[in-house]
């Protein structure tokens, strides 16, 4: 079984996150599982956005002026998609100065499915893309940031069943009850619960209803009896946000079976990291 690298947002060192040429250089480097961050739209369409707004220091308005960092008041739910396109968010992000800037949109879901596997088919990589999809959703901000989670869940399962990628992606979230809605629309695809607060781990996944494919916790969280107890339910760890060698050697020798990070290329250069494709339930 291999140790499994997931690219944070794509090569985030190398440009802007969830831009589909920040996750077309992850498949570059040999990378076959990427995360990804959904929101949704005013005429309900799935957006690629780690924020439920657009602002700085990624974007820019329609007249080529950056948007504030702080300024959360065009927020996606309450914009059509056609309006989202007018704004550029593919300038570099200060904490990665090796970024490259582009020019981009924030993309639908269904542009970066199809966008990843023609990057992939016209470079003669092998292998076919994972998509790990996370469910952007706040508790208490329905109707402001996104749907209710029945309806969330639903919009993204339709989103992936159209494009035929049910095979392809785990869906997940901080928010244990919108992946708790999507397995019960789909309990054949893979599942998995984020957390970044210990002593959330098990009550979470006692109120998730079900035994998840994943448990993603934040890495300074991980011991080996966490791993420990996880594993004997089933339940494959893949900690987040891991960007020192240190620390990603640090998780393979806990016993996690992969580790996200906003660095692959550092990753996937470390000897003790051997990584043979995505990791199978």
């Amino acid at each position: 079984m291999g140790f499994e690298i997931q690219a944070h947002r794509g090569a985030r060192s190398f440009f802007p996150e969830n831009t589909l040429q920040a996750f077309c250089k992850a498949a570059d480097l040999g990378i076959r599982v990427i995360e990804l961050d959904l929101v949704v739209c005013a005429d309900m369409q799935i957006v690629v956005s780690h924020d439920p707004w657009l602002c700085g220091p990624l974007c820019l308005d329609p007249d080529g002026e950056p948007l504030g960092d702080d300024d959360h008041t065009r927020i996606i739910y309450a914009m059509s998609y056609i309006d989202i396109t007018a704004y550029d968010c593919g300038r570099p992000h200060p904490s990665f100065p090796a970024q490259q800037q582009v020019r981009s949109s924030k993309p639908l879901l269904k542009d970066v499915f199809s966008g990843v596997d023609a990057w992939m088919a016209a470079s003669g990589l092998e292998g076919k893309m994972v998509f790990n999809l996370e469910i952007k959703s706040w508790p208490g901000n329905e109707g402001v940031y996104h749907p209710d989670p029945s309806a969330y869940a639903r919009l993204v399962l339709d989103a992936v069943a159209i494009a035929g990628f049910g095979d392809r992606v785990r869906i997940q979230s901080f928010d244990y009850r919108v992946v708790r809605e999507a397995w019960k629309i789909d309990p054949g695809l893979c599942y998995g619960l984020l957390i970044n607060e210990r002593e959330h781990t098990f009550p979470f996944l006692d109120d998730l209803g079900f035994v998840p494919g994943y448990l993603n916790p934040r890495y300074d969280m991980v011991d080996r009896e966490m791993i420990a107890k996880l594993h004997e339910k089933g339940i494959r760890v893949i900690p987040w946000t891991v960007n020192r060698p240190d620390d990603m050697l640090e998780m393979k020798i806990l016993g996690a079976d992969g580790l996200i990070t906003d660095y692959p290329e550092m990753a996937l250069g470390l000897a003790g990291l051997a990584v043979q494709g995505p990791v199978q339930l």
